[in-house]
């Protein structure tokens, strides 16, 4: 019930941050929105920066999911750039940047930890693109690397930037299908031209220790997690306790159904509609659908 409790603060905060902004936003009017004591709150989360530090890391693995699910649809080389290009879009749009759609819902600059995350979370993101780039050119792209990178993730923020805050109507699929082609564009003039990189390796060094996080690792380790989670909090579900039990089973066969090299899906979508069923375990349910 605890991680139900934590969950509910997280949602409560974005929408303060987002109706009242971060700094006009305090630890009590979340927790009176949660109806819980601040200590209560406190036990969760030790302060308002910790609490927006894991909503960055939230919607950061949000991406990660969501990249996961194009990159499993065994889309042609040419489609799985234009939808990973698409998506950003759509993330930025429903999402808002890093955390904001409005300027007001970001926390103010001096916080340490809050810049350290937001900096890996930039430097993450470049690496990202820089792999998207490398899956469509291959070793073309080698040698500009950094530089088409730079180009790639400007041109992505721009337009980011016109869509959320210059509230310019544009249809995503043609931007993305616009960006893809000024990219080839690129790729082709260097190598036509034999233009020397800007951004070298010896320049880029920052970025060396940083390693895009392993997305099927990743998944897997959420699923688990999930899991578990429902697992936890069967016992304090208001139901009889063969209910219980019942659903103690289910979670078990989940489980084990989960981590096989060709679940059977029918299976996993029966298990997780009994588990849905009730309502403590909904919404834990529902995150664990979109990783399965």
């Amino acid at each position: 019930m605890m991680s139900m409790i934590k969950e509910k603060i997280l949602q409560s905060a974005v929408r303060l941050f987002a109706e009242k902004g971060y700094q006009a936003t305090s630890i009590q009017d979340i927790a009176d929105d949660c109806s819980i004591a601040k200590g209560s709150l406190y036990k969760h989360f030790s302060s308002k920066e910790e609490l927006y530090v894991s909503i960055l890391e939230r919607r950061q693995q949000v991406m990660v999911d969501e990249v996961d699910r194009i990159r499993k649809k065994q889309l042609s080389t040419r489609d799985t750039f234009l939808a990973e290009i698409a998506y950003q879009f759509d993330f930025y749009v429903e999402h808002g940047y890093y955390i904001s759609r409005d300027h007001n819902e970001l926390a103010p600059l001096g916080s340490e930890i809050i810049e350290d995350v937001l900096s890996r979370i930039r430097r993450s993101m470049f690496l990202y693109y820089q792999d998207i780039l490398r899956r469509q050119y291959g070793s073309a792209i080698e040698p500009w690397k950094w530089d088409a990178t730079a180009v790639f993730n400007g041109l992505i923020r721009e337009y980011t930037f016109h869509l959320l805050f210059g509230y310019k109507p544009m249809d995503k699929q043609a931007l993305a299908l616009f960006i893809a082609e000024r990219m080839d564009d690129l790729v082709h003039g260097l190598k036509r031209r034999s233009a020397p990189a800007l951004l070298t390796d010896e320049l880029m060094t920052e970025y060396s220790g940083l390693e895009l996080q392993p997305l099927l690792a990743s998944r897997g380790s959420r699923r688990d997690a999930l899991i578990e989670m429902i697992a936890s909090l069967i016992p304090d579900i208001a139901v009889p306790n063969q209910r219980k039990q019942e659903l103690t089973e289910v979670t078990a066969m989940l489980r084990d159904e989960a981590v096989k090299e060709q679940p059977r899906s029918f299976l996993l979508r029966a298990l997780m509609r009994d588990l849905e069923s009730e309502s403590e375990l909904a919404f834990y349910v529902n995150q664990l659908r979109q990783l399965i």
